[in-house]
């Protein structure tokens, strides 16, 4: 018969001795008791055999009603079977596995579980046990979601906000490289809305900016994006517009709508106009920000023709982008396109451990030019997987130099929420590291906090598999969105990097130090590294250190470099660079591991 460990009989013993001295099994019987966490054990088999009180109070369920069963009394049916696959792959390789997971209620609630399962193994090395430690975590998810949908939306009109609203901009643009129909970008701003202000005061003003995005939300489908960009000006996306004419007809309306009186809540009766600038794409390399800029333009042309009406963008997306998109592809192809290398230091003993890979392109009439003349075009178009690909190989390459001299450097390379979520980079990586015969790990994937993932399981099992094929992770710009936290737990992220606008002013504020301290604190909990971008002094270089943080890159510590550059002052014969290389398998991937 199976017994509760809590309910076995103890040992009588003395309150004061010291707890090293206590019996092992009145502690264990008293830790599974009392611990305020759900504590399920199992046998080798995951069949549980045991449950403590606060896994009864969490879930519903008895510790009688469970016994016996599989842990999958539990499942909220939220989880594929991969996801429980790979999170016993990580529990078989590293003796545990730690995250969230999506459980179900005895009464058929779902709540969620910060979840840790062990493996026990007994003095012969045999697998014997597994254990699960869990908390619901449900209200704290709640709230970080309540967060996060005010960090997207206006707090006045509760329409989206303009950072979002770019940004999901940005994925229709992408989205039109699977559709035959068109996208419609509307840009309104209201006509002398600041009499409105004058004459009747802000809180009438601030009740008339609510109503007109009421009557825009009322006039638009589901899936067309309205947006208050500040002050009196809105922004509405159409996507699977089939022609410019029902964008222009639908412009109409919205002006007509938008006339219309508005009675204020003192009775006052006002009346406003807009002007509105309009574009339409159907072309796939058509950008948010160009769009943007070419709505905006043609509003500003609608209020130099007298206000009240619409104007169409005569120059079309599709040429420009079209053209663009050639001459970038010709680059691609004709090898115009090279990267960059800013070296990572470890920042226990000042040597080199990485580089990161910057995209530069060697324009040959205008010099070399950074990623924004050209990236967005790469991977918003056919070329964003074989753009990807040719990072790999690139870092592959560079990173098998390194082992060739029994030193090693992980190449850090950005790759974007599509690229990722495609997974067609799994291939390149695979076969990178066994053409090459890559000691592993040899390449980083930077993830940027900004992307945004439609599906995190996906994500994390994308990158767990990226892992097991010789690359770590890092998560870029942290700290500087809602998302970092919630990427950083449910992602197998190795490094944290904090944005450089963290460390600009880390000497002289306070609040910074504090932020960099706090994030160190955290990365060390949840076993990450914590990379400090933008390192340009001495001062900032000696306070991270003192701080804690693991890794740096910034100007102070090496500018950018071309191949060649990096191939005198690091692999040449009697190259002796400022901050030496690490031996193979010495790698800050492994530091703290």
């Amino acid at each position: 018969m199976t017994h509760s460990l809590s309910e076995q009989p103890m040992n009588a013993t003395s309150p004061n001795r010291p707890l090293h001295t206590l019996p092992q099994p009145w502690l264990l019987r008293s830790v599974f008791a009392h611990c305020q966490e759900g504590i399920l054990v199992t046998d080798a088999h995951k069949t549980i055999i045991d449950a403590n009180p606060a896994f009864t109070l969490i879930t519903g369920f008895t510790r009688e009603e469970v016994i016996g069963k599989k842990p999958h009394i539990l499942s909220s049916g939220r989880h594929t079977a991969l996801f429980y696959q790979n999170m016993f792959i990580d529990v078989a390789e590293q003796g545990f596995w730690s995250g969230i997971i999506k459980n179900r209620h005895k009464d058929g609630s779902h709540f969620i579980a910060q979840t840790t399962i062990t493996a026990v193994y007994n003095d012969a090395g045999k697998l014997s046990h597994y254990f699960s430690i869990f908390r619901d975590v449900t209200q704290h998810q709640l709230s970080q979601a309540r967060l996060e949908r005010l960090a997207i939306h206006d707090p006045l009109t509760h329409l989206y906000n303009q950072e979002h609203f770019t940004n999901a901009l940005g994925n229709l643009c992408e989205g039109l490289r699977y559709t035959e129909a068109g996208l419609a970008l509307l840009f309104m701003d209201l006509d002398d809305f600041e009499r409105v202000n004058d004459r009747h005061g802000h809180t009438a003003g601030d009740e008339l900016l609510v109503e007109i995005s009421h009557r825009l939300k009322r006039m638009m489908r589901s899936i067309d994006l309205v947006a208050r960009f500040g002050g009196d000006e809105f922004m509405v996306a159409l996507p699977g517009m089939a022609s410019l004419d029902m964008a222009e007809s639908i412009a109409s309306r919205v002006l007509r709508e938008i006339m219309r009186p508005y009675i204020l809540s003192n009775g006052q009766c006002v009346q406003v106009s807009g002007s509105i600038g309009i574009v339409f794409a159907t072309h796939p390399g058509s950008t948010a920000e160009t769009l943007m800029d070419m709505a905006d333009a043609a509003m500003h042309d609608a209020k130099q023709n007298g206000k009240n009406c619409t104007v169409t963008a005569q120059d079309s997306p599709e040429s420009r982008s079209n053209d663009t998109f050639i001459r970038i592809r010709n680059a691609f192809e004709q090898g115009e396109l090279t990267l960059y290398y800013q070296p990572i230091i470890r920042l226990a003993d000042l040597k080199t451990v990485g580089f990161e890979a910057l995209a530069r392109w060697h324009h040959p009439s205008l010099g070399t030019l950074g990623p924004k003349h050209f990236v967005d075009v790469l991977t918003c178009s056919s070329l964003c997987h074989p753009f990807a690909q040719w990072l790999i190989r690139k870092a592959g390459r560079l990173a098998r130099r390194f082992q060739d001299l029994n030193t090693q450097a992980v190449i850090g390379v950005n790759l974007t929420q599509e690229q990722i979520e495609a997974g067609f980079f799994l291939r390149t990586l695979g076969e990178t590291r066994d053409e090459l015969g890559l000691v592993s790990p040899f390449v980083t994937i930077e993830i940027h906090e900004s992307s945004q993932f439609h599906d995190l399981d996906l994500t994390g099992n994308q990158l767990h598999e990226a892992c097991q094929l010789g690359a770590t992770v890092a998560l870029d710009d942290f700290g500087t969105g809602i998302s970092s936290v919630t990427y950083a737990a449910e992602l197998p992220i190795d490094t944290l990097k904090i944005d450089r606008t963290m460390i600009k002013s880390l000497v002289h504020r306070p609040d910074q130090r504090e932020f960099v301290r706090g994030v160190t604190l955290m990365a060390q909990a949840m076993q990450r590294q914590v990379l400090a971008e933008g390192v340009e002094s001495e001062a900032q270089l000696n306070l991270l250190r003192e701080l804690g943080c693991d890794l740096a890159q910034g100007f102070y510590l090496g500018r950018p470099m071309p191949e060649e550059e990096l191939e005198r002052y690091y692999l040449a014969p009697k190259a002796t660079p400022r901050y030496p290389l690490v031996p193979l398998g010495n790698s800050h991937a492994t530091a703290i591991r």
